[in-house]
């Protein structure tokens, strides 16, 4: 069996080969994931790159995996029974349990970063589930990406075409960094130091309490960072403030009480926007008003931050569900963002299943996938567009709510139309393919894709 565990260079050089747009002057060689204990994608809705980092610095991969034609055929319809034991074991030629789960956003493949003793791997399912492979690493294209000083990182999350990084330790003082994609050969991450408050570190800021996990977002028209941090007070920080010197003070906005999360990722449906949060093996899903930076105008924050959860880890009985709410019903070892309105869901243990599970009410959930809007109808002009696209309402109808989904489900622009004509501002979109949903107030709706040149 070839072994994915490889030196971290082996004969690397500059690759002259069609790059992916995602990177620049990038490198070919072996790229080894022996210490990485979480992965990423980062996409511009036609190409797409594998994050992943260890203590020498972050690396951003082609995996090659960029056709948006394979997208039906690797969504999953039917939940995958014992997946670790009767799928990635198999294919990793022994026992191996998950460090991490994401799913390629164009392509809509699954990729796990598994574990055996000292060996990691990366595995790629496709078809259904019903092709589970090794990621060759021994000869791509990728780049590597600087951090200054020590770096421990915790976690990664790509938005607003930026990549946001987090490291340090309970010895190591937390910093956040981020870079933006072309993802250049050797460039420096820029970052800045934080300080967080830990109501159960003595109600006060530690500059040794790193933000462990986290997750972008629009939140209330602004991007923001937010999660949830060891033990397990929660934070959600407006992007635009990262930029600047000194250190960047953290409020404890939320607190889960206790334990640890593993994983956190946004979503914008029902309207609203939520934070779900895997903590100690269960789902949570955390509501708006402790993401949309309410909490400091009302002095609700740091020691006065809400408990989501009582001592015995039970939602607190008199929360409203839009606050907080358990989604799991069985232990989680792992989660991963299909689109803006499901979820990837691994339940623990050996005959732990594999499943896609919607976390919205609204059924069927808007459009998000760009094969599923080949025969739907929304008037909007010009189309291809660059800076900026018209929407008209049908005759028949005053208002409607409008939302524009990014190829990796995330909704990055949402309007409500009151107007037969509106046109939208769409300059500070990506380029790419998106999906616009145009939901009437009786409840009908239409979709159409919209390019971005």
């Amino acid at each position: 069996m070839k072994k994915l565990i490889l030196p971290l260079f082996l004969f690397a050089s500059v690759s002259t080969m069609a790059q992916n747009a995602m990177l620049k002057n990038a490198a070919k060689g072996a790229v080894s994931l022996t210490d990485a204990e979480n992965i990423c994608f980062a996409s511009d809705g036609t190409n797409v790159v594998l994050m992943a980092g260890d203590k020498t610095g972050l690396y951003a991969i082609d995996i090659t995996d960029n056709k948006i034609a394979n997208e039906k055929d690797n969504t999953l319809t039917a939940p995958i029974a014992s997946f670790v034991t009767s799928k990635l074991n198999a294919a990793a030629g022994q026992a191996v349990s998950v460090v991490d789960m994401e799913v390629n956003p164009v392509s809509k493949a699954i990729y796990v970063l598994a574990k055996a003793g000292a060996n990691k791997y990366l595995i790629r399912v496709e078809s259904k589930g019903a092709k589970v492979s090794l990621v060759d690493l021994s000869s791509v294209n990728y780049s590597k990406l600087a951090w200054t000083g020590t770096f421990e990182l915790n976690d990664m999350a790509y938005g607003n075409k930026t990549l946001y990084v987090t490291s340090g330790s309970f010895s190591l003082d937390g910093e956040i960094g981020w870079i933006a994609p072309p993802f250049t050969h050797n460039a420096t991450v820029t970052k800045r130091s934080t300080t967080m408050f830990k109501s159960n570190w003595g109600n006060k800021y530690e500059t040794a309490a790193p933000l462990e996990v986290i997750a972008f977002g629009n939140v209330g028209g602004k991007n923001r960072l937010m999660g949830v941090t060891t033990c397990a007070p929660g934070f959600s920080v407006d992007a635009s403030t990262l930029s600047g010197s000194g250190l960047l003070s953290v409020t404890e906005d939320f607190n889960v009480n206790s334990g640890m999360s593993s994983k956190a990722v946004f979503m914008s449906h029902d309207k609203k926007e939520w934070l779900f949060d895997l903590h100690d093996n269960n789902l949570y899903r955390i509501g708006k008003k402790y993401l949309d930076g309410s909490q400091v105008t009302a002095n609700k924050h740091n020691q006065n931050a809400a408990m989501l959860r009582d001592n015995m880890g039970k939602v607190v009985a008199t929360l409203p569900a839009d606050d907080m709410k358990l989604m799991s019903t069985t232990a989680v070892t792992s989660i991963a963002q299909y689109d803006n309105y499901r979820l990837m869901v691994l339940e623990a243990g050996a005959t732990g299943a594999l499943k896609m599970v919607q976390m919205s009410s609204e059924n069927p959930p808007p459009f998000t996938s760009i094969g599923d809007v080949a025969t739907a109808k929304l008037d909007m002009y010009p189309n291809p567009a660059s800076q900026t696209v018209t929407i008209n309402i049908p005759e028949n109808s005053n208002s409607a709510t409008l939302n524009i989904v990014a190829i990796n489900g995330k909704v990055v622009m949402q309007r409500e139309l009151n107007t037969r004509n509106t046109t939208l501002d769409i300059s500070t979109l990506a380029k790419g393919m998106y999906v616009v949903n145009m939901i009437l107030a009786d409840g009908s709706m239409s979709s159409g894709k919209l390019t971005i040149k």
